[in-house]
């Protein structure tokens, strides 16, 4: 697939990625609108862990934390809940935040940020309460053997790409 090789190319952190590198990650994923078999994208069941491929956000969902580039997953908890997790220092130091999410219709969901939590060394060090909420645009998704997505391509406004393990 030429977005997985795009993607590997730029790598996850799409910020830190040459100009023409983003444009072809861009670019194949901009081609994958209305490509897939799935006509309800945001109906297609989430299961298990999803690893970040690539993201353009800025700030702490793309993994990167000053110098420090970590790695960002996403478990899905239930068919509401899920936590979006940064590990850095080799897993030293985790960052969760917990979020819930709502279908809106069959391309959106509506994801709201419930709490933030930070480990250290396995031992919680903080624990907060965080709000936000944001609309996520599914342009591309794959279903897996199982009948879960495997392969997720969306907006936040921002391009992220994940894959199931």
């Amino acid at each position: 697939m030429p977005l997985l090789d795009a993607v590997a190319e730029a790598g996850p952190v799409g910020i830190d990625a040459t100009t023409e590198q983003q444009a072809r990650v861009e670019s194949c994923a901009g081609a994958l609108l209305d490509a897939g078999y799935e006509k309800a994208q945001a109906r297609v069941p989430l299961s298990g862990t999803y690893d970040l491929l690539y993201s353009m956000a800025k700030g702490g969902s793309n993994g990167k934390v000053g110098p420090f580039i970590g790695k960002v997953c996403q478990i899905i908890v239930d068919d509401k809940s899920f936590i979006n997790q940064v590990q850095l220092l080799g897993g030293a130091l985790k960052v969760q935040l917990r979020a819930e999410r709502e279908v809106l219709d069959d391309e959106r969901i509506r994801v709201s940020f419930i709490e933030t939590i930070f480990t250290l060394f396995g031992l919680e060090v903080k624990r907060q309460r965080t709000e936000g909420v944001g609309i996520w645009e599914q342009v591309y998704v794959e279903r897996g053997l199982d009948g879960s997505a495997k392969l997720r391509v969306m907006r936040t406004p921002s391009l992220f790409i994940l894959r199931q393990r």
